[in-house]
């Protein structure tokens, strides 16, 4: 597919002044005004660099006339095109499921965006959008922003590298060559310019590790570039966040929170940047 880059990511959340405290130092760009309310069972807030956030009033209840949202965490990744239709053909092409199609205006936010959803791909299970900007304007892309990159964890009962064949054809390009985690009990796989990796448990007894016991499937970690982490961890901390591993290299330093509505902050440091 034509993707022109990684344009935003979704979250469902309990809190939202939370939410701000400890997404908005990371994030780099504001927070808009909150939106929504009641009557579309949801009260929303964006922030300019790429970040929407929502906290449902009634998570048995649909949420702005769409889909019921029942769990916290990372919803979706958004990937920018040029022309919304034309993004949806491609991924219709590719096999994709189109759930809703629905702009800014269509909920009386005025003409800024169109956004399409779909149904999850189905080897790999990831939950994708895309998003075309209706409005002219320098739209800087979520990666050169502030993430690294969003974690998705390859469910144990799909093969990781037919997992990864899937994805490679709907993003248009390959990822990264394959690395192994073997202090985590993981291998991975990035997509660096759409910011995903893709992360699946060795097998039991691989390296003599398997995954560590919080790990799970799905979208499940959103990594923020630092230049200095141990102030991006003086940040989070005071937010509320608990330091809950680190992992470090001569080219690579992450640190991962306490999960916070079911997603880990992850904090990365590269030597090489």
């Amino acid at each position: 597919m034509d993707l022109q880059c990684l344009d935003h990511v979704h979250f469902s959340v309990p809190d939202l002044a939370r939410a701000k405290r400890i997404f908005g130092p990371f994030l780099n760009g504001h927070f808009t005004d909150d939106y929504g309310g009641p009557e579309v069972n949801a009260f929303g807030v964006w922030n300019t660099s790429g970040g929407d956030f929502i906290e449902v009033v009634d998570p048995g209840k649909p949420v702005f006339g769409g889909s019921t949202i029942p769990k916290h965490g990372i919803l979706s990744v958004s990937f920018r095109v040029a022309e919304i239709d034309a993004g949806i053909a491609q991924a219709r092409d590719l096999g994709l499921v189109l759930r809703s199609r629905i702009g800014s205006e269509d909920i009386g936010l005025g003409k800024n965006v169109v956004q399409a959803q779909f149904l999850a791909e189905p080897v790999s299970g990831l939950s994708l959008e895309l998003i075309e900007h209706q409005l002219p304007g320098e739209y800087v892309s979520l990666t050169d922003a502030a993430v690294d990159h969003v974690e998705f964890g390859v469910a144990r009962n799909v093969a990781f590298d037919r997992a990864v064949g899937a994805l490679e054809r709907i993003l248009g390009s390959a990822f990264e060559a394959e690395g192994i985690d073997s202090e985590r009990g993981l291998r991975s796989r990035l997509h660096r310019r759409l910011g995903i990796r893709l992360t699946s448990p060795l097998a039991e007894g691989a390296n003599g590790r398997t995954a560590t016991g919080d790990w799970r499937p799905g979208l499940r970690a959103i990594a923020f570039r630092c230049a200095d982490v141990e102030s991006a961890v003086a940040s989070a901390r005071s937010a509320g966040l608990v330091v809950a591993r680190r992992f470090s290299s001569e080219a690579l330093h992450e640190i991962d929170f306490e999960p916070w509505a079911n997603t880990i902050v992850r904090l990365v440091g590269r030597g090489g940047d």
